[in-house]
Formats: C-alpha cells, sequence, structure tokens
C-alpha cells in the first residue's frame, strides 16, 4: 500500500502493529526430524481458513493489514490478496487461503493459544468480549453429515435450502414454533431444506442448551404442529436431530438442532402446503415469502402449470423423436419382394 492511498485509521494503528511486529515469537517445541525422502514429500498444499469474531470497527483495508501481520506471528505468511474481509454492521470474519502443512495446522490452536498469552496478537483485532476463532472450513455437506460438531466451526451463509437461527434464550419456548410453521411450510413449496438452531447468522457454530427433556418437549412440538398441516405432512417428509457441540468453554450440554424438510415428492398435479393456521409461506433466494395474498397463490399455481406443461412438451418432441427413428428402422428391415419364373 502506497503512503498516498494509506487512510488516516491505518495510519492511527501503524504504531501498535509496529511494535506488534517486533516482538519475538515464541519458541516452539523442537519437531522431529524427517528422513529426506520422506521431506521431500511433504508438499505444501492450500487450505481456507476461517477468522471470526473480527472488529467490526475497522475498514476492511485495516483488518486485512492487522491480520496478515498476526497470521505472520502464527507462521502462515499470506498475501494480502488471499485474505478476504466480510465485514457487517455487528461482525466481522474473513476467509483465508494459505499454502502450509497439514501438521502445521493441527498445531494451529496451541500456537494461538501461546501467541495470545505472549501479547503478540493485537487485542484490538478482536471483537470486544469475543475470542479470536481460526479454524479450517469444511465442505457444507462434511460438516453436516458430522455427528458432532466444535464450537465455532464455519458453516458458511445461508442459502435458499439453508436457514440459520442463533436460539439464545427462551428461543425454544416462544419463538420456535413460529418458525417451525413458516420454514418447514415454505420448504415444502419449494425443493426442502433445513432449519438449524444454534448457528448465528454469519454461519459460525454456537449450540444451544438442550437437555434431554428439552428434546422430548421439542419433538412433540414439531410433530404437534405438523400433523395439522394440509394437505398431510407424514413423518418420512422430514427429520429432526440433535448435534451435540464440543466446546472448551462451558461443561454446559450444547446442541445444534436440526429440522431438515425432504424434497416433496412430484404429484399429479401442483399443490401448496399451508400451515395448522391457514397460512401459506414460499422460500426465494434465502428469505420467507408470506404469508402468501390469493393473487400470488394464483400466480404460484399459474407457474408451476406452466412449468409443469413444458416438461410434458418436452417429452412429447422426444417420443415423436423415437417414433419416427423407429418407424425409419422398420423400413430398412423390410424384405425386399422378389417374382421368382419356373421354367
Amino acid at each position: 500500500m502506497s503512503p498516498r492511498k494509506r487512510s488516516a485509521q491505518t495510519q492511527m494503528w501503524e504504531p501498535f502493529m509496529e511494535s506488534h511486529s517486533k516482538q519475538p515469537l515464541p519458541k516452539l517445541p523442537a519437531e522431529e526430524s524427517l528422513p529426506e525422502d520422506a521431506s521431500l514429500k511433504a508438499v505444501p498444499s492450500m487450505h481456507t481458513l476461517y477468522v471470526g469474531h473480527l472488529n467490526p470497527q475497522f475498514s476492511v483495508p485495516v483488518l486485512t493489514c492487522l491480520l496478515r501481520d498476526t497470521l505472520e506471528q502464527l507462521e502462515l505468511p499470506v498475501a494480502r490478496e488471499h485474505i478476504e474481509v466480510v465485514r457487517r454492521p455487528r461482525n466481522a470474519y474473513a476467509l483465508v487461503r494459505v499454502a502450509t502443512h497439514k501438521d502445521t495446522l493441527a498445531s494451529l490452536p496451541w500456537r494461538l493459544q501461546i501467541a495470545t498469552e505472549e501479547k503478540l496478537i493485537l487485542k484490538e483485532l478482536t471483537a470486544r468480549g469475543k475470542e479470536l476463532v481460526l479454524n479450517e472450513t469444511w465442505g457444507r455437506e462434511e460438516i453436516l453429515g458430522q455427528e458432532q460438531l466444535f464450537q465455532g466451526t464455519f458453516l458458511g451463509s445461508e442459502t435458499r435450502n439453508m436457514e440459520f437461527k442463533r436460539g439464545s434464550g427462551e428461543y425454544l419456548n416462544l419463538a420456535f414454533k413460529h418458525h417451525v410453521r413458516r420454514y418447514v411450510c415454505a420448504f415444502l413449496n419449494s425443493e426442502g431444506g433445513s432449519l438449524l438452531v444454534g448457528v448465528e447468522d454469519s454461519g459460525l457454530v454456537q449450540g444451544i442448551r438442550c437437555n434431554h427433556r428439552d428434546e422430548d418437549r421439542t419433538r412433540l412440538l414439531v410433530d404437534s404442529i405438523l400433523q395439522s398441516f394440509k394437505p398431510q405432512v407424514f413423518p418420512d417428509a422430514y427429520t429432526l436431530t440433535f448435534i451435540p457441540v464440543i466446546s472448551a468453554s462451558t461443561t454446559v450440554p450444547l446442541k445444534v438442532l436440526r429440522l431438515t424438510v425432504h424434497t416433496p415428492k412430484a404429484q399429479g398435479e401442483p399443490q401448496l402446503y399451508e400451515t395448522d393456521q391457514g397460512e401459506v409461506f414460499l422460500r426465494r433466494d434465502g428469505s420467507i415469502q408470506g404469508p402468501l395474498s390469493v393473487s400470488t397463490i394464483q400466480e404460484w399455481y399459474r407457474q408451476k402449470w406452466k412449468t409443469e406443461l413444458g416438461k410434458l412438451e418436452e417429452k412429447v418432441k422426444v417420443l415423436t423423436v423415437e417414433k419416427e427413428q423407429l418407424q425409419q428402422q422398420l423400413r430398412q428391415l423390410r424384405p425386399v419382394s422378389c417374382t421368382c419364373c419356373v421354367l
């Protein structure tokens, strides 16, 4: 960054960054020497790191600069163009592409703890009251298929088929039943999806307090609500699971509640599901639309019939082509008539 392009905020923190970079690195335990042939095989590979709980009061350029210096302290040098900072009014996080070995990533939590104790990481980099989260991101399918999750794991962003709810406080007793109606109805009227409770809007796993009694009450609540949907929602149309969350900061059992609505089976004619309160919802582009008005429902049916008609017309075209090909093959296989003369 040239002196002319540096912002006043960046210049303000330069003294902190300079003193921060001049401090010595903590001494790491001596690594066992590898044989020559083994060291040749240990080629660095690319990994994506999630860095959470960044201070949203700083601009993206300042966070990028501070984060790069922090990663250098952790012996993870990275170029600025490989750091993608996402800054929102209340939170900020970053995705970082690094080339390193697996053993370096395995020791990352230990390195972060030592660097924090040695005060080598600028405390202003982290949001107030939070601890810096630094781990390797996984694929969404791989994470959601696990039988347990770690607190601070990054699940990605919300999508058309994925909704996150923090679920803090009295969520299960107050707001959960309303969200079950809205999101299950919307997923049934779309292509299915999952509601995850215990995950922040940013995609960071936190977990909710949920014991066995809470699980039983939640299952009964979901079943009683969905049994009153129209048309009827059968038990195989959805799955409710409670994924344990491993946390190093508390011994209270934490879990992520996952309510998955499977893709509805194709029907003979388009149909909309309505809740036990007679309301209809749709899922579009990661948001809920509804309760729907009569005109919106009529438009939905029109679009559905148009789509179904297009599919039928495409099938007719394919069958027509196959029919013409078969007729042509039959004409080619007909025996040639001949006239035999007996002399």
